[in-house]
């Protein structure tokens, strides 16, 4: 049976999650960065002894890539990011310490997600939304046997994400969500990049952005 295991990490209140099946997981936007945060990311997985299969990223903001580094040393696992998102990945190295985040260490040998294909994880099949304007390359995971997504920061309950970031477009974020996320099951659950979870229905319904 699909688990999904959510923290809330770092400064900024990221949710970073583990989605487990049979024995292994994959770990999406790892924003673990203290040293509290990586034993409690850590002593999860090997409390349930899990064997990490891939670290996969919605988007590269600082919040959302800080426990790369750490996992990756920990557990040998790949790292998959949108190749839109490359040059987004690149600069966080050098505008880490400007947010006193000196710790920082930037893993560089991360891999493309391919937005054509399916990604299989186990029982689950997980198709890759296209999802730009928080940021140019944002993608979202939707695992479509369970009717769910992570959705990154493109939507939040009764919010959306900012557009007033480099690569970021206001109109083009209205349009993910409208005409990619919204053609979705309205029971579709949606785990957020940041707060509580919510429903395509309820965004749909409630949404004082999209209304």
């Amino acid at each position: 049976m699909l688990e999904i295991k959510s923290f809330t990490f770092n400064d900024y209140q990221e949710n970073t999650y583990i989605v487990s099946e049979n024995g292994k997981c994959i770990i999406i936007d790892p924003g673990n960065y203290q040293t509290n945060e990586n034993k409690e990311i850590k002593d999860y997985i090997d409390d349930l002894r899990l064997i990490p299969q891939s670290i996969l990223i919605t988007h590269c903001h600082i919040d959302h890539v800080l426990g790369i580094d750490f996992l990756v040393k920990e557990f040998s696992v790949n790292v998959y990011i949108p190749e839109s998102e490359i040059n987004l990945y690149r600069d966080i190295e050098n505008y880490a310490p400007l947010f006193n985040l000196e710790k920082y260490n930037h893993f560089s040998n991360i891999k493309f997600l391919d937005l054509s294909k399916k990604i299989i994880f186990e029982n689950q099949s997980i198709k890759l939304l296209n999802l730009p304007g928080h940021s140019p390359g944002h993608v979202g995971f939707y695992f479509i046997e369970k009717n769910i997504c992570f959705s990154g920061d493109v939507i939040f309950k009764n919010s959306i994400g900012r557009t007033d970031l480099p690569g970021g477009n206001y109109d083009t974020l209205i349009s993910s969500i409208k005409n990619e996320l919204f053609l979705l099951d309205d029971s579709l659950k949606i785990y957020p990049g940041h707060g509580p979870t919510t429903t395509i229905f309820d965004e749909r319904k409630n949404n004082p952005f999209l209304n």
